[in-house]
């Protein structure tokens, strides 16, 4: 598919990260996907949050799995600079993967285009 890795240093790791981009990160909406982002000097980096509303550990795990990819083919669509939390929404698990890519593929396209404009 996208034939690269997802490395480490492209990844949110620690939950004052998180905390940042969910207090003061802009939002966009998606059917499968919720993301919050911020303008943030350095690389492009990225995180992954799944409600316990979509259900088991199991269906969470798949959800968290689908929509990683799902970025993780997309995100050259995301200028260097940009902080973001991928939350998964129930249609995550259970829709179709090529919906999933789809709204991914929009969302990261908005927040490109937001970037350009200079608001965050």
């Amino acid at each position: 598919m996208g034939g690269e890795a997802f490395p480490r240093s492209e990844r949110l790791t620690w939950a004052e990260e998180f905390q940042a981009v969910f207090q003061r990160g802009a939002r966009i909406e998606r059917p499968s996907v919720l993301l919050l982002w911020r303008a943030a000097p350095g690389r492009r980096q990225a995180g992954f949050a799944v409600s316990r509303q979509i259900g088991s550990a199991a269906r969470r795990n798949r959800a968290r799995r689908r929509v990683r990819e799902a970025y993780r083919v997309s995100r050259r669509r995301l200028p260097e600079g940009v902080q973001l939390v991928v939350v998964a929404r129930p249609r995550a698990a259970t829709g179709p993967y090529g919906e999933i890519l789809q709204d991914m593929r929009e969302a990261l396209d908005a927040v490109a285009k937001r970037c350009r404009q200079g608001g965050a």
